[in-house]
């Protein structure tokens, strides 16, 4: 299949998998729209045109066109310039390798993050939230992010990719849309009463056993087994942590367990005073979710050899 193929169907699951209304995610396109229309000489000519028909600035090719030929993929959740020399040093030993892909973002998909935070208040409107306190909490968080990234040298391994003639795209919030869709479901079906009960869905399912073999599966960060879960909420979609300011106000909104991939020691503490439970899915586990889910539309369109690297195991539920 094409690359374009490959990366306008990750698009299209994300898009599908968005928890927000669809009105929300299509006001982000209108956005990206008026803000083209007004731009003039080098802003218009530097403008990134993916933006009019793709909500998740994260999610891009990187290098390639989008014609190429692709059969066999190098997939990672971290692809680095490391990753882009081994993909380089496989080919000389025979192995045909078309196209290499990342879940993590780097180049403009890393620089334009803190675009994508915003389907985070789009989520806690849904826990009650209203829409100015939303996306108050959330503008100085996503302008400390963009501040953060602005001066990484963020293009070394689409450079790497360049340089030795590979294709390389990323998958990041177009995938995690899925795993964050995909457990939300299953939690709000399943009706967890205990914490406990939180952690026997999540061994259950194929990425978090994978993960607990390498010691990294899933755990109670804050509160006990037996404390009553209470109101579940996902939250491993929109870029990066969200403002820790924002834990209070999900408390108080009747949420009992956050599960998530991560948690900064800030926030942790945050959860702690406010008695709230706290699960770590796990970080490499959920992203290969998302990953799989992807994958699996993916090979709906056609017939693709994934080689696994940098923390991914392809699991097919099809």
């Amino acid at each position: 299949m094409k690359l374009k193929t490959i990366y306008e169907t990750a698009v299209s699951k994300g898009r599908r998998e968005d928890m927000r209304p669809r009105s929300a995610v299509e006001q982000v396109l209108k956005d990206a729209g008026k803000e083209y229309r007004k731009a003039k000489g080098i802003d218009k000519k530097t403008f990134d045109r993916e933006r009019l028909t793709n909500p998740y600035a994260d999610t891009r090719i990187l290098n390639g066109t989008g014609e190429e030929d692709i059969k066999t993929v190098l997939v990672g959740i971290d692809i680095g310039v490391q990753e882009i020399l081994l993909a380089d040093k496989l080919r000389e030993k025979g192995m045909k390798i078309d196209l290499v892909i990342s879940h993590h973002p780097s180049g403009r998909a890393l620089t334009n993050l803190y675009r994508v935070m915003d389907i985070q208040p789009g989520l806690w409107e849904k826990m009650g939230f209203s829409k100015k306190v939303a996306e108050g909490l959330m503008k100085e968080r996503m302008e400390e992010v963009a501040r953060g990234l602005a001066p990484g040298n963020n293009t070394r391994a689409r450079d790497a990719a360049r340089l030795i003639g590979m294709p390389l795209m990323c998958i990041h919030t177009a995938a995690d849309n899925c795993v964050a869709a995909y457990l939300q479901k299953m939690f709000d079906k399943k009706k967890p009463k205990k914490v406990k009960n939180i952690i026997s869905i999540l061994k259950a399912i194929p990425e978090y056993r994978y993960a607990m073999a390498e010691s990294a599966g899933p755990f109670i960060l804050a509160g006990e087994e037996n404390a009553d879960a209470g109101k579940v909420f996902i939250d491993m979609t929109g870029g990066t942590s969200g403002p820790d300011r924002v834990l209070p106000r999900l408390s108080q909104s009747g949420v009992g367990t956050i599960v998530g991939m991560h948690c900064k020691e800030s926030a942790y503490k945050i959860v702690k005073s406010e008695y709230m439970n706290y699960v770590i899915a796990g970080h490499m586990a959920s992203d290969n979710i998302g990953l799989n889910l992807v994958f699996d539309e993916v090979e709906k369109k056609g017939k693709l050899k994934v080689i696994e690297c940098s923390g991914f195991n392809r699991v097919r539920r099809r």
